[in-house]
């Protein structure tokens, strides 16, 4: 009886344990399908319509197989009025041989000298191999409010 029990406690508690590559399989098709851990980063970019570069960050939470969230910051520095832009993306990797392209869309809202402007953006991006402990990315952005403009966008994604 004894016995018994240490070994349900054994087995339970392996069972519990799991690494962090085992808690991002999922199973789909009878296949496991790996999905990626959350992660933040970096970024630098150039605002074409302000003539003037940003610095930022994000955060990368999947939601999905191919999906991710992407929440981020951008602030202008040394720009006058203190602008900054925040975004609500949602980013799609297409299903290619490395999934290293992406493409995506969400909301965005830039603020400077004491007024805000909503509006829109559209994106397309390379994100390097996911095999490595970061992944560079670099994005083109267009961003669609009162004021239409073009980003260049580079940084790195560091797993959680």
């Amino acid at each position: 009886m004894r016995l018994t029990l240490w070994g349900a406690i054994v087995i339970a508690g392996l069972a519990m344990i799991a690494t962090a590559a085992e808690a991002q399989r999922r199973v789909r098709g009878g296949r496991a399908v790996r999905v990626d851990p959350p992660g933040v980063g970096p970024r630098v970019g150039y605002d074409f319509e302000f003539e003037h570069w940003f610095l930022g960050g994000q955060l990368n939470l999947p939601v999905g197989r191919r999906w991710v969230l992407v929440p981020s910051a951008e602030f202008y520095t040394g720009a006058d009025g203190s602008p900054y832009r925040l975004n609500a993306d949602l980013k799609y990797h297409p299903p290619t041989v490395y999934g290293l392209f992406y493409l995506g869309g969400g909301f965005a809202y830039r603020h400077a000298n004491g007024q805000g402007d909503a509006g829109a953006n559209v994106f397309a991006g390379w994100e390097g191999r996911r095999s490595r402990p970061f992944k560079p990315f670099l994005e083109g952005k267009f961003v669609f409010a009162d004021n239409t403009s073009f980003n260049v966008l580079a940084g790195l994604n560091f797993p959680l």
